[in-house]
């Protein structure tokens, strides 16, 4: 004969399952820890192998660009270079314009003031050796043509420059003269003939002649 239960015994078991049933229902009042359902079995169909979906996993993010990125950098410079080139040209001009004021302040001197100062720098012919004293002398002589008259001396030999001093508009006997004297200081320029003091004397005081008789009057004197 099976032994019955005592009514403690059922009493304690009923007490466990239903704090059981209450701790399932603490746990999941909503069902929020419920997994989620899968698709309805179709009948007759096996569930599908297939893995849920994993939503906490995303792509990778593309690279982010690093460096010195200023959209607004060329622009300055480009400014920056237009003022510097500005500025340049400024300075350049006012230092132009400032070089020719002083060029107008300060003319040029006349053909014979420029061969009477060299002339006054020869001095005494006494003690000069006769080749250097004629080449210095002709070369006053024919700077001198050239600035009055604007004839090309300095670069002319003799045999080329005889011909245009009779062209020149100067008295005839001055013009004859000029040509003995240019005759005359060949010989000792490139010949090695001496030169006498006395005449180196002579020949100085005409070239000074020369220049004075064909400088142009000023009015007033």
């Amino acid at each position: 004969m099976k032994r019955m239960m005592k009514p403690w015994s059922c009493i304690v078991i009923g007490l466990v399952l239903w704090l059981t049933t209450l701790g399932q229902g603490i746990a999941a009042p909503d069902g929020e820890n419920t997994p989620p359902a899968g698709p309805p079995a179709v009948p007759g169909q096996a569930a599908p192998d297939t893995p849920a979906p994993m939503t906490d996993i995303h792509d990778i993010h593309p690279p982010v660009p690093v460096g010195f990125d200023a959209p607004w950098l060329m622009p300055v410079l480009l400014t920056l270079a237009g003022v510097v080139i500005l500025v340049a040209l400024v300075w350049w001009w006012r230092r132009r314009r400032k070089q020719k004021k002083i060029e107008t302040i300060v003319p040029e001197l006349p053909p014979d003031m420029i061969a009477n100062k060299a002339l006054e720098e020869i001095g005494d012919v006494r003690d000069q050796d006769g080749k250097a004293f004629y080449f210095r002398l002709s070369a006053i002589l024919r700077q001198y043509i050239w600035g009055r008259f604007g004839v090309g001396a300095p670069e002319m030999t003799t045999e080329e420059f005889l011909p245009c001093i009779a062209r020149l508009p100067v008295d005839r006997e001055l013009a004859r003269q000029l040509k003995q004297l240019c005759r005359a200081m060949d010989p000792v320029k490139f010949g090695g003939v001496t030169a006498m003091e006395k005449q180196m004397e002579s020949d100085l005081f005409f070239v000074r002649g020369f220049v004075r008789q064909t400088t142009p009057a000023v009015e007033g004197d």
